[in-house]
This record gives structure tokens, sequence and C-alpha cells, in this order.
């Protein structure tokens, strides 16, 4: 069984009947698995590489959102519940490997039984709960509060990801960024 099996509690019976169900698909660096304007069909998995789902903003400054690493789960969760147009994109940072499911696949599994009702139920959790913690970030940490974190969850962040899309992701400038981190780590 794959982390996916492991993450979302799936036992070899279930995992069985879930991995036909699964396209696997490898990205290059800066391939998009989601475009602004598309309607989002799949929740995906992080096998390996590093994905970025960004915005671009009204002043049009492209703005990172949220990072997805080795071992996440992915989606734009309300595009494909109302399965209107993404307002968000979602690119690979490197190359990348991720297990894709189409909605339709997903919530057919929703109704053949409670087991997988309760599957989708913690998919959606930790789905929502990873974007609860991005915004209490956002709202209750500081620019330097929200570097350290992003450095604990993963400490490889500078040499995966471009300095520009991690400070928008902090919600500062480039040139703050390097100041932070000139404070945090001297020199």
């Amino acid at each position: 069984m794959h982390d996916y099996a492991t993450l979302l509690q799936l036992d070899s019976l279930h995992w069985d009947e879930l991995a036909p169900k699964l396209t696997s698909v490898t990205l290059a660096k800066h391939d998009f698995l989601l475009q602004p304007g598309a309607i989002c069909q799949h929740l995906g998995f992080v096998v390996n590489g590093t994905l970025r789902t960004f915005y671009v903003d009204s002043a049009g400054n492209d703005v990172s959102f949220l990072f997805h690493w080795t071992g996440q789960l992915f989606t734009n969760y309300e595009s494909v519940l109302t399965r209107q147009p993404s307002t968000l994109a979602i690119q690979a940072l490197e190359p990348t490997t991720v297990q894709l499911i189409h909605r339709d696949d997903l919530f057919a599994l929703y109704e053949t039984s409670m087991y997988w009702q309760r599957f989708g139920r913690i998919m959606a959790d930790q789905i929502f709960l990873t974007a609860r913690q991005r915004i209490n970030d956002l709202l209750f940490l500081s620019p330097e509060e929200r570097y350290l974190a992003l450095l604990s969850q993963q400490p490889t962040v500078f040499q995966k990801i471009p300095q520009k899309y991690i400070a928008t992701y902090l919600g500062v400038t480039p040139q703050s960024l390097s100041r932070i981190r000139k404070r945090i780590v001297p020199h």
C-alpha cells in the first residue's frame, strides 16, 4: 500500500477497491494540474515532489496560497464540490508525481458503503484543516512566525521553492523576506 492509504487509514481490502480508480501523473517543473477558469475535477495526493496552489490578485500579482509536499492531499475542493471554475491554479515546482481520483469516481464510492463515506469525511477533514491552518497563520501569526512555521514544516523549503513564491506565501515582499531571514538566521 502507498502512503495515500496510510494517510487516509485504508485497509488492504479497500485499497484494492480504490487503486484502480487512481491515475498516476508525472509532472515536469512548472507543469499545471489546474489553471484558473478550469473546473477542478480531481482530488490528489503528492507521491513525491512539490506543488503550489496560487492565485492572481486584482493587481495582477501572483500570490502563493498553499504548498503541497510529498505525502499531502491537494485539490481546489470548492471547485470540486460546486463544479464552478477555479480561481486558483495548481502547479509543480519541481518534477512531481501525483495520484489523482476523479470526483465522480470518488462520489460513486461514497454511495457504496459507510466505509467510503467515512473515507470521504477523513479526506475532506484533512483538506479543511490544511486550509484552516493556513488562514489562522495569516490572521494570527506575524510574518516572522509564519516564516519559522514554514521552516519547521519544511526545512528544505529554500532549496525547493523560489524566494518570490515564499515571500507571497508569507504575505511579505521579497525584500522583507530577506530582512526576516537575516534577523532570524544571522550569517
